[in-house]
């Protein structure tokens, strides 16, 4: 009760209305849980203007979608494992993160670029030191940062090592730490920001959908991009979509051409899913793939561009998929 007080408060409208709001756009096609009501602003009709908050999709809705859109589920463990995915792209062309090394506790057979115990490991990170490097377990988890300005390299390897030690059977990747593009790095110089692309594979090839760049910093500022030239249109923190401001004259995307362009060739070899979150960082070397996504939360995406995804061609490409997806299984 205490939330329906603070959203009626903000809306300038009665809890009891909002409630009745909140009832109708749960039962309807976005399947608006209250969590995805308060986290949208839904309750704030000021907001969301002349836009239909009927075809907002909630969270637990847009996975579902995903879901039935991307019927090949058998396909899901490429997405999840990073050393799988990065070879997969590369080996096609793709810009990907290089892999400096793999590091597996135990195995017997030796291999190329392969680390088998932590006293190899130690080696190879002390033979590193002078490299800004990244460490991290293929199948999630956040990147650890190694060496670099401003770090004790000695600490940095004890921590890999006491780490690697407690994670059971799980493989690492060592990765050079990727130099942002001048015009893209966050506040400390060193962070990527990457750009997040939701690509559909429809009947003509893939098509991008929605645009947003992950500018990050202390409100975890996202901005909404034009999807034709890359251009910024406008900013807001993540958590505060209703405190969106113009964005600077000129700010857009580095390499916007070739961030699309490899996005989309990114998403026609993955053809088997019919549609994508991906992540591509501006480096100075170029845009390279972070990793890509087959349930992409599309909250932000929403909010950004204050319109619904559940749109008539949307929903139309989601009954094709599901068509699709019953003839696979007549036929599998």
């Amino acid at each position: 009760m205490s939330a329906v007080a603070r959203m009626a408060e903000a809306a300038g409208a009665p809890p009891t209305r909002l409630m009745t709001d909140f009832a109708g756009l749960a039962i309807g096609p976005g399947r608006i849980d209250f969590a995805d009501y308060e986290r949208m602003r839904l309750y704030d009709e000021a907001f969301w203007g002349e836009t239909d908050r009927r075809a907002i999709a909630g969270v637990r809705r847009g996975r579902d979608l995903a879901l039935a859109i991307n019927f090949r589920h058998d396909c899901f463990a490429l997405a999840g494992d990073r050393l799988a995915s990065n070879i997969y792209l590369s080996a096609h062309g793709l810009p990907t993160q290089p892999i400096l090394a793999i590091f597996r506790q135990g195995l017997a057979t030796p291999g190329r670029n392969l680390i088998r115990t932590r006293e190899e490991l130690r080696g190879f990170l002390e033979s590193q030191a002078g490299l800004a490097m990244m460490a991290q377990p293929i199948e999630g988890g956040a990147p650890r940062k190694l060496f670099g300005p401003g770090r004790d390299a000695a600490a940095d390897i004890a921590s890999v090592l006491d780490e690697v030690r407690d994670a059971g059977h799980t493989s690492w990747l060592l990765q050079p730490r990727l130099t942002p593009h001048p015009d893209a790095a966050a506040g400390d110089g060193e962070r990527l920001t990457p750009v997040r692309l939701l690509i559909a594979n429809g009947d003509y090839g893939p098509i991008v959908l929605r645009a947003l760049w992950r500018l990050g910093g202390r409100d975890d500022i996202v901005a909404r991009l034009d999807l034709d030239t890359g251009a910024v249109l406008g900013i807001f923190p993540a958590a505060a979509p209703h405190r969106a401001q113009a964005a600077p004259r000129g700010f857009s995307v580095p390499d916007w051409p070739l961030l699309k362009a490899a996005a989309i060739e990114a998403a026609r070899l993955m053809g088997q899913f019919g549609l994508l979150g991906w992540d591509l960082a501006p480096t100075d070397e170029g845009p390279v793939i972070l990793g890509f996504d087959p349930t992409p939360d599309v909250t932000l995406h929403q909010l950004a561009d204050r319109e619904g995804l559940l749109d008539p061609w949307f929903l139309d490409f989601v009954s094709e998929r599901r068509h699709l997806a019953a003839d696979y299984r007549r036929l599998a």
